[in-house]
């Protein structure tokens, strides 16, 4: 077998297989990415799984020889055609070697093969249950959520974000949340309405690549079945085991009447929280936002460093008052969102909090405040 293909190709769909393959698997072949040589449509398949996330995607190129398949180490390939300094690579099969060089034969790698018939058989999926989805609108949706979700693993169904279509408005929402902070993002979706897509939960790893996956695509096709979430993309379709258990119910936690509404420019209040959290050692990093009348005062909780106080300018009326909350939770979603001043709304000084934007359409986050 000789196949000449495109080093960009090939790095782009390796790097997909890099991420799927499970580096320290109890089976070796899950380490590996399998190989498809179809000679007479041109191209060379892709396969890598883990058993919970897989990918198949192709590359064409120009192909003598016969059909066959045959399984390389998925990190060590993916390497090599990264650092790979032509635009194409030669790949021959010699025996139980793969052979990767470049058109002069100046530069040669060796890698040995895996048995193709030990490679687990992957699912097939029908692209007609799909919906089309613009590729930076499924990304958005991921970015937004994403950070509110839990790192916890014992915390099951909130490692995850929460993907929830509301076929009667049209808008396909994702909801994440860790138990102490809440964040949701809709939009709408052209075709929604007819869609068969059903509620699903996307495991952070999964969500991850497929941010990455769609992110630069144009259109991307989206479908839940039998338990997997499934995107079809220009370099191949990526599926993965979404997360088995009931999703909270997060409408609950979100409050239905705020009393209080202070407006601050975002960028000078992320500037504010990660300067003033500069003195603070603890995990939870504790801020008191105090709030008189057009003025913003961020105050370290005290520590054998010291304490440091930082004033801002604001829009608020109210009634004076202190909360207190973990500074990286105010950061995260300030970080996602768009516009130039945000409204932090409050009830009471232990009730949820909310953090809203007038050029964030649908971004809606909500935080617990901390008890000190």
């Amino acid at each position: 077998m000789l196949a000449k293909v495109s080093i960009k190709d090939l790095t782009k769909v390796l790097k997909l297989c890099e991420a799927v393959a499970d580096r320290k698997a109890s089976m070796a072949v899950l380490s590996m990415v399998l190989i498809n040589i179809n000679p007479e449509q041109g191209k060379l398949e892709f396969l890598a799984t883990d058993l919970d996330q897989g990918f198949k995607g192709k590359v064409h190129g120009e192909v003598e020889g016969e059909s066959m398949s045959f399984c390389v180490p998925a990190r060590k390939f993916y390497e090599i055609i990264k650092n790979f300094p032509e635009d194409e690579a030669l790949l021959v099969k010699e025996d139980s070697r793969l052979i990767v060089r470049d058109l002069a034969e100046r530069i040669t790698y060796e890698l040995a093969l895996g048995d193709p018939s030990e490679f687990p058989a992957l699912p097939d999926f029908n692209e007609e249950q799909a919906i089309d989805i613009p590729g930076h609108i499924l990304s958005l949706l991921i970015e937004k959520t994403i950070f509110a979700s839990s790192k916890e693993d014992a915390k099951f169904v909130l490692s995850g974000i929460f993907f929830e279509p509301l076929k009667e408005e049209g808008k396909l929402r994702a909801v994440a949340s860790d138990g102490h902070r809440l964040a949701l993002f809709e939009t709408e979706v052209i075709g929604l309405d007819k869609a068969e897509l059903s509620p699903f939960i996307l495991s952070r790893k999964s969500a991850r690549e497929i941010a990455d996956l769609s992110e630069d695509e144009l259109t991307v096709k989206l479908a839940f079945i039998n338990n997997y979430a499934v995107i079809w993309t220009s370099l191949g379709v990526f599926f993965s085991r979404t997360i088995e258990g009931s999703f909270p119910d997060y409408r609950a936690v979100i409050p239905q009447t705020f009393e209080r509404v202070a407006k601050v420019d975002r960028r000078l209040f992320m500037d504010a929280l990660r300067r003033v959290s500069l003195l603070v050692t603890e995990k939870f990093k504790p801020v008191t936002l105090t709030f008189n009348k057009n003025e913003l005062i961020l105050t370290s909780q005290e520590t054998e460093l010291g304490r440091s106080q930082i004033r801002l300018g604001c829009s608020y009326e109210g009634e004076p008052f202190s909360i207190t909350f973990n500074s990286e939770y105010l950061l995260d979603p300030l970080e996602v969102m768009h516009s130039e001043e945000v409204d932090l709304k409050f009830k009471d000084e232990r009730s949820p909090a909310g953090v809203f934007g007038y050029r964030d359409e649908g971004f809606l986050y909500i935080v617990m405040p901390m008890v000190i």
